[in-house]
């Protein structure tokens, strides 16, 4: 008595895979080339957080909308905006470009600029230079992806929340930076207010993340 042979899967089945394979090479070829790029950047990411956030933009819908709360000089960035090429996505980054309160007072925007440049996104990448809770108070766009990793202080990372919080589609993702002992004020926003908010909570090393309700 001779096996059984599966039968042949469906051709919508066998094409879904083949095309799904052909974004993940596509995805892997784009991160292989961005990755020299971000690494010569100045920041403090780390364990995989630069693909996490590269993956996370890639994943978004075409025309998608991302607020990032602190650039730098634009490592984090250069991450988001990696993972809008070739689409509508756009990357706002909001920051008031002088080092803030975690930081030596330096004026970083030609820096950020130039590292945008360099990096061909410069169609991608919409600098809003401002205070975080100001710009939250006139902001009117939807978003799919809110990133913060501007103030430190426990109320500036809560005003940041609640002042963007209503901007973001139902379902967005909203990440923190820094979420751990060795800064306290990020971490106890995420536990007493932030988390509590979200569905489908995760980390990336010290990053921390859910889905708006």
């Amino acid at each position: 008595m001779t096996a059984s042979k599966h039968p042949p899967l469906p051709t919508r089945v066998v094409l879904k895979v083949k095309r799904i394979v052909r974004e993940l090479d596509r995805d892997e070829r784009e991160w292989i080339k961005a990755w020299p790029l971000i690494r010569a950047i100045e920041g403090w990411l780390h364990g995989g957080q630069e693909r996490w956030l590269f993956d996370s933009a890639r994943a978004l819908s075409d025309g998608a909308n991302i607020v990032e709360i602190g650039s730098y000089k634009g490592r984090s960035t250069c991450c988001l905006g990696f993972g809008c090429r070739g689409t509508r996505k756009r990357v706002y980054a909001v920051d008031r470009f002088d080092g803030g309160p975690d930081l030596p007072r330096i004026d970083s925007f030609d820096e950020f600029s130039r590292n945008v440049h360099s990096c061909g996104l410069s169609e991608y990448v919409v600098p809003v230079v401002g205070c975080s809770a100001d710009v939250s108070k006139t902001w009117s766009k939807p978003i799919h992806f809110l990133f913060v990793d501007g103030s430190h202080e426990y109320q500036d990372v809560v005003t940041d929340f609640q002042g963007f919080l209503p901007h973001v589609v139902s379902g967005g993702l909203i990440a923190f930076h820094d979420v751990e002992h060795g800064w306290p004020g990020v971490l106890r926003a995420w536990n007493d207010i932030i988390s509590h908010r979200l569905t489908g909570i995760g980390n990336c090393s010290t990053l921390a993340y859910g889905y708006k309700r």
